[in-house]
């Protein structure tokens, strides 16, 4: 009786202590155990074979795949959306005026056989005998008397437009001018370096007086016609020649 007194006396007083002591040590074994498996588990993870060699379940594991797991579900972040283009300021006007074009000085234009009588004038639209041909038929131009191997000029500035040769009208030269208007030289050897395209000066030479078949029964003479818009005109109505 007193035994068992003084026993249950001692745990009455000691027995906080020893519980505590007891949750203490078994705290420690607790964690003793976990740091234990913890260094176990690390090593066997160092001996274990890399990805790319270990087997499971009889699949092979690639190194890319594992990459592709780990990263299958994230999202690229987005771009920021490029900022809008301010819309172009309209463009204004120069206050500066170009000046107007002058316009060409007017044409003048010089018989091309010079100081030389006509011996035929223009018919305008009037049948007239041709004695050469022996028809009766419109004269579009004027012959101007001159000897075979005279010098014939161009009656304006202009450029060529064509060096032809017409059995009727032998050796022909057609000069353009700016205000439109045509001028025609038959029965001319044209200088030899003289072609379409070419710019003339007003009395610059363009050949000879030669022969006009269609007239060779009359005194040696160069045809001298014009057009306007495509129509015969009178040569003489030309300016400088009125």
């Amino acid at each position: 009786m007193n035994r068992n007194h003084r026993i249950w006396s001692f745990m009455k007083a000691k027995g906080f202590y020893i519980a505590l002591a007891l949750c203490i040590t078994g705290a420690g074994t607790a964690a003793w155990l976990t740091a234990q498996n913890t260094i176990n588990g690390i090593r066997e993870q160092q001996t274990e074979p890399p990805l790319t060699t270990r087997q499971e379940e009889g699949n092979q594991w690639d190194y890319n795949d594992v990459i592709e797991q780990q990263t299958k579900g994230h999202t690229e972040t987005p771009k920021p959306a490029a900022p809008a283009e301010e819309p172009a300021s309209p463009a204004v006007p120069s206050s500066v005026t170009e000046p107007p074009a002058e316009p060409p000085a007017p044409l003048c234009f010089s018989l091309p056989v010079p100081d030389s009588r006509v011996l035929a004038g223009f018919s305008g639209g009037e049948l007239v005998k041709n004695h050469t041909l022996n028809v009766w038929r419109t004269h579009d131009g004027i012959d101007l008397a001159a000897e075979k191997g005279a010098a014939v000029t161009a009656a304006e500035a202009g450029t060529v437009s064509a060096v032809t040769t017409d059995p009727l009208w032998g050796g022909t030269i057609t000069i353009d001018h700016t205000d439109g208007t045509q001028t025609i030289y038959c029965g001319i050897a044209p200088e030899k370096a003289l072609k379409a395209g070419d710019a003339v000066t007003a009395g610059q030479v363009l050949g000879s007086v030669d022969t006009v078949t269609a007239e060779v029964s009359m005194e040696s003479h160069l045809h001298f016609a014009a057009k306007k818009d495509g129509k015969y005109i009178d040569p003489m109505t030309l300016p400088g020649l009125e």
